[in-house]
């Protein structure tokens, strides 16, 4: 160890030296599969701003999807890395919602992903291509032999890589992007402090993404209320059902100092009736009492009154009725929309929530409608003729375990499998109602979906799916398995390895395409279950000149023929043999050449 080392050894504290020694004997050369799984828990658990900083600034650990996305959700990362970071990811973000957008926004699309791409730093942008050719051609990274950038010297300057950069001024996150690239930013932070930024923001439609984001809690409304003097922002808050009903949420909202004092005074009148009811009608006097407020409550706040009359004493639901039915208020027909939000404060009425549930034919309308607080209005909308497979299944991530169930439970719904898919991949559905449902998922993909599905953590459900994927691949066809390999960009030979590798016919027959994808020969060159036959038939592939990374993960795989490996040793750089010279697990034969 140097002076330099043992100086920088003594600057930190006992518990980060045991994760520097860690990093510092895994960093000059390409982590294995269990490194990465370390190098992913260290990104997502540290708390040494210095360590991490060290991560961020080591491309080939960035090049690892999981490394990188932990590094950017670990909020101990230090700002201005963490940003940069998180760029990468609303990149890709953009990019998959440019892959589903409609064919007339993709040029729109494109550009927003161009110039988003053009913002990230020097140093991001080859990683962001490498992961960008990963995703295209679903490679895994087993091998982690790919297009990388080179590898680091043995005696780095450790203090200069540990340093973490120059804090950014506060709320500087987000605001050199454009509105779009903002919009989706509020919808998918997972930063408390971005989110809450986000919230308070002037502009209504950045707050308005940012309340529905999933990770909005009550504690963070709460926080938001007391920080915000936009009246725009209470109305949208009151206007939401899910924060209408909580009284957290309904007490910041009249105790902030930016409360316009008309809503103020709304939820105080129901808080004073509230206390009147608990109370009880004791004498005259009281009873008057609770008749004024009665007359003077908003009809926007019957719906809290009904629910709170519901919980805490049904005999009244009587009383508040008949207050409501002789309300002063401007009739509206059945056959309009729900009131838009903000619009004076007032909730659409049972009798129109019930009439949208069952007659509504905008999507719009009806979507609205299954976000709809009482369990009795969302089970007529299931019955809604308007109601499609596709719009159902976009709203199931939204909702709750009791939603999920009566979906599941329901004949019609649960045997689509467009619908049945949705439910097993929604996270609050029980093991037992999602192996229910597996008999409704047709082919080879939904069973795919269920295994790459990281937030699935029912066991026996992916048990199953590999089961049930096994089981298809074997009663396929010969061009019906290649198509299905080719189809999956390989993922198969991951989840099937057996059964895949040892089909040297079906293989054989997809090698001898000569427009096979560049991944899928990646994959096959890469697996030490590949035959031989098979490994000799890709190192004489016409797409082998284009592709180092084959050439490479072909002369890595000992189950190479000799003379094909010779052959490709021959055909690379002397840098990029000076590379894989540097791997261990390089044939003896191949480093006497070199």
């Amino acid at each position: 160890m140097s002076e330099a080392e043992g100086a920088f050894l003594a600057s930190l504290a006992e518990s980060e030296r045991i994760h520097f020694r860690h990093l510092a004997l895994v960093r000059p050369q390409l982590p294995t599969d269990s490194q990465v799984h370390m190098l992913e828990g260290l990104a997502r658990s540290l708390a040494s701003p210095r360590l991490l900083t060290l991560m961020a600034r080591t491309p080939h650990w960035l090049a690892h999807w999981p490394i990188l996305l932990g590094l950017a959700e670990n909020e101990a990362t230090p700002e201005a890395i963490r940003r940069d970071l998180e760029m990468v990811v609303s990149l890709f973000d953009q990019m998959r919602e440019m892959d589903q957008a409609p064919a007339a926004e993709k040029d729109e699309r494109s550009e927003a992903v161009k110039t988003l791409y053009s913002q990230l730093s020097p140093p991001l942008k080859p990683v962001a291509k490498l992961l960008a050719k990963q995703l295209a051609k679903t490679v895994s990274a087993t091998g982690n032999t790919q297009e990388l950038p080179p590898l680091p010297p043995e005696h780095p300057d450790w203090d200069a890589l540990t340093a973490p950069p120059a804090a950014l001024p506060p709320q500087a996150s987000g605001r050199g992007l454009h509105k779009e690239d903002r919009l989706a930013r509020a919808k998918q932070t997972a930063q408390p402090d971005e989110l809450l930024g986000f919230l308070v923001d002037p502009d209504a439609d950045l707050r308005l993404a940012a309340l529905q984001n999933p990770l909005v809690s009550e504690d963070l409304v709460c926080r938001a209320l007391a920080q915000s003097a936009d009246p725009g922002f209470f109305e949208e808050v009151y206007a939401e059902a899910r924060w209408y009903f909580r009284e957290p949420v309904r007490d910041s909202l009249q105790d902030a100092p930016g409360c316009p004092p008309e809503l103020s005074r709304r939820l105080a009148l129901s808080g004073h009736l509230v206390a009147a009811l608990e109370r009880g009608a004791r004498s005259r006097a009281a009873l008057r009492r609770i008749v004024s407020y009665f007359t003077q409550l908003e009809e926007g706040e019957y719906q809290f009154i009904t629910y709170w009359a519901k919980r805490q004493s049904p005999q009244l639901l009587r009383v508040v009725k008949y207050f409501y039915d002789r309300l002063q208020r401007q009739q509206s027909g059945l056959s309009s929309a729900l009131p838009e939000r903000g619009e004076e404060g007032r909730w659409a009425t049972m009798e129109e929530r019930v009439f949208l549930a069952t007659q509504a034919t905008q999507e719009d309308q009806i979507s609205q409608i299954l976000k709809d607080p009482d369990p009795q209005v969302f089970r007529l909308a299931l019955e809604n003729p308007a109601l499609t497979p596709r719009l159902l299944a976009s709203t199931l991530p939204s909702f709750d375990q009791n939603r999920a169930e009566l979906v599941a439970a329901h004949p019609a719904w649960s045997a689509e499998p467009l619908v049945a898919e949705a439910l097993i991949h929604q996270p609050h559905l029980t093991e037992a109602t999602a192996l229910r449902l597996m008999a409704h998922l047709p082919g080879l993909k939904p069973a795919l979906e269920i295994l790459r599905d990281p937030r699935l953590l029912h066991l026996e459900v992916k048990r199953r799916a590999l089961e049930s994927l096994r089981n298809l691949y074997l009663s396929l066809d010969i061009p019906d398995r290649i198509a299905a390999l080719r189809t999956s960009g390989g993922e198969l030979m991951r989840h099937l390895p057996q059964e895949v590798l040892q089909d040297e016919e079906t293989l054989r027959r997809m090698v001898s395409d000569r427009q096979l994808d560049p991944g899928v020969l990646l994959r096959l060159a890469r697996n030490k279950l590949t035959p031989r036959a098979v490994l000799e038939q890709i190192a004489g592939h016409p797409v082998l000149m284009a592709h180092a990374a084959i050439m490479s993960e072909l002369l890595l795989n000992p189950k190479t023929p000799r003379e094909a490996s010779v052959r490709i040793w021959g055909l690379l750089s002397e840098a990029e043999q000076q590379q894989l010279l540097r791997s261990p697990h390089l044939p003896a034969a191949l480093r006497t050449l070199g």
